[in-house]
């Protein structure tokens, strides 16, 4: 059987994750924007299967407690998956994670990781676009949100993203 495409994604907790789903949920009916699960990305599209992933990514959990980490800024950019985002810090459990996951899974410029969780993908730059920004400001600059697992996920460029789909997953736990 072919292995798939895969992705690690470093989730938020369930009262941030409902957070952050209704506010893709409202940017994606106000935009006509795909609807996704929000997640931050620590490796894309590996042709890798579960069975093969499973075991790096406990261990990439592992000892590293549920954490928060403050929005840092939201931010557009003219890149499908990436044109509206809250940022996080590269610093802390998020840098370790993203450290351990490029040592164990898949060697890479740590100085390239940007930590954000998509808000709406593929949104062109309007009017609309910068109200909504302003209004995730209000909502999302300076607060925290908590991570409290790591997830390999049936996702890619390539794949349709109605048919992500969590495969497996590893809490943190210390």
């Amino acid at each position: 059987m072919a292995p798939g495409v895969h992705s690690i994604w470093l989730m938020p907790a369930a009262d941030d994750a409902a957070m952050l789903e209704r506010l893709v949920e409202d940017l994606a009916g106000r935009f006509s924007s795909p609807r996704f699960q929000p997640h931050m990305t620590l490796v894309e599209d590996m042709e890798r299967s579960v069975e093969d992933l499973a075991p790096l990514v406990a261990r990439i959990s592992e000892g590293v407690a549920p954490f928060e980490a403050l929005v840092a800024e939201i931010g557009v950019s003219d890149f499908f998956f990436r044109s509206f985002y809250a940022r996080f810090a590269a610093e802390g459990p998020l840098l370790e994670l993203k450290r351990r996951a490029i040592d164990k899974i898949l060697a890479g410029d740590i100085s390239e990781f940007m930590p954000h969780i998509s808000l709406a993908y593929g949104v062109e730059e309007t009017f609309a676009k910068r109200d909504a920004v302003v209004e995730a400001e209000n909502l999302l600059l300076g607060k925290p949100v908590r991570f409290d697992r790591v997830c390999i996920v049936a996702s890619g460029k390539e794949l349709p993203i109605e048919s992500w789909a969590v495969r497996a997953e590893s809490p943190l736990s210390a």
